[in-house]
Order: C-alpha cells, then sequence, then structure tokens
C-alpha cells in the first residue's frame, strides 16, 4: 500500500508509520485501535504487545479467511 522509512525509528514510531503508509486502508482503524489499547494495557513498554489480541487476528484467518471481525 505504500513505503515508509522506518530507519532510526523507535518500535513505536515504526509501528504509527507502517500502520498510516503501508497498511491497507481497511486495516488502518484496526491496527490503529490496537495499537492504543497496547500501549495503554502493557503498561507503556518500549514495544507493547497484547498477544491474545494479535494471534486472535490469525485464528480468526483459519478459522473463517479474513483477519476482519465479525
Amino acid at each position: 500500500q505504500g513505503l515508509a522509512d522506518l530507519r532510526g525509528l523507535a518500535p513505536k514510531q515504526r509501528a504509527k508509520l507502517i500502520i498510516e503508509r503501508c497498511a491497507h486502508p481497511d486495516f488502518r482503524p484496526l491496527l490503529q485501535d490496537y495499537f492504543d489499547r497496547a500501549s495503554r494495557e502493557s503498561y507503556g513498554k518500549h514495544t507493547p504487545h497484547l498477544l491474545g489480541d494479535a494471534l486472535s487476528w490469525h485464528d480468526r484467518f483459519i478459522r473463517t479467511g479474513t483477519m476482519r471481525p465479525e
């Protein structure tokens, strides 16, 4: 969908640029929501993750053929 120069950026800065410039427009709001929640709920870690949520996208794809929530 696009390009993002990630050189020299911290992980959170990289994630924001990837969402803004590289993710498919249909998924940008979902990814931004995940990033915002992970930033809040993972206690300010350098690389915020919500593993259960992240893995649920892949599980949903295996079950339904799409990562989009129902």
